[in-house]
């Protein structure tokens, strides 16, 4: 009896087939694309919201994505669902030689460390010389600055101890604050060069932020999808507890609003 991912390989064959969907026929790798990351970022939320149904729902939306672009090579010549999970079972089992060789590793760091030196030989081996290459460009940005700065650690780039990560921030933050009271900021024919400026030092501040959270163990993109989150609730809040619209409202009312969403949303998870 076939199993259950056996079974939702053929629905999805079924579905490509000439008598089969015409939406699913019409698809290619490119117009399935945008779904990828849609589905991704939606299983990121399941997990967030701490349900396991919601999770396993998610999930099977994002197991979807990788069966149909795999029906869709198959269908093109190019490769199947078995040569997916045959290419990156060969993969697990080569870059954990301490499971499955006679190599041992006593700690995580250790394993983190050997599989880097793995995939520095393979990409050698295809090509890819940079110790920083391989990130993908689509990936969000803050995701790609903790990516690209984990990589250069493994090269030895690195500050000595977090207080001089603090002090990069700050040096930093001087730097964009120069940038945004440049005299230029006002100059018609000189703005747009001032503008670019701004732009480049508010990266280099996000940049040391990630580096920061780095430094503890955060991902950049969980902590302000966090953040987001937090703001929304308190901003809801503010939306029941007010009488009128929040626009006619003064600075001051707004603040002490807010502070007043955020108390009651304090005790209503302590209840």
């Amino acid at each position: 009896m076939p199993t259950n991912l056996e079974q939702f390989i053929e629905t999805i064959a079924r579905l490509r087939a000439p008598d089969g969907c015409p939406w699913d026929l019409e698809q290619t790798h490119e117009s399935l694309a945008r779904y990828v990351i849609e589905e991704a970022y939606e299983v990121q939320e399941a997990i967030h919201s701490g349900e396991p149904e919601k999770l396993k729902e998610e999930l099977g939306d994002l197991l979807l994505q990788v069966v149909l672009h795999a029906q869709v090579a198959k269908d093109a010549g190019a490769f199947d669902m078995e040569d997916v999970a045959r290419g990156i079972n060969d993969k697990m089992i080569r870059r954990h030689p301490h499971v499955f060789g006679d190599k041992k590793l006593d700690n995580a760091k250790a394993v983190v460390g050997q599989w880097e030196e793995i995939k520095k030989k393979e990409k050698s081996e295809s090509g890819i010389q940079s110790a920083i290459d391989g990130v993908p460009v689509a990936m969000p940005a803050l995701l790609q600055a903790l990516k690209i700065s984990e990589k250069a650690v493994t090269q030895g780039f690195e500050w000595e101890n977090e207080g001089q990560v603090w002090d990069k921030l700050d040096s930093e933050l001087l730097e964009l604050k120069e940038a945004i009271s440049s005299p230029d900021m006002k100059k018609p024919e000189k703005r747009v060069a001032a503008r670019k400026e701004v732009d480049l030092e508010m990266g280099d501040v996000l940049f040391t932020l990630v580096n920061i959270g780095r430094w503890h163990g955060l991902n950049p993109e969980e902590s302000l999808i966090m953040a987001i989150d937090k703001f929304k609730d308190r901003f809801r809040k503010m939306e029941d507890l007010s009488e009128v619209p929040l626009k006619s409202l003064s600075a001051k009312q707004l603040d002490d609003l807010w502070n007043s969403a955020k108390a009651n949303l304090k005790q209503e998870i302590a209840k």
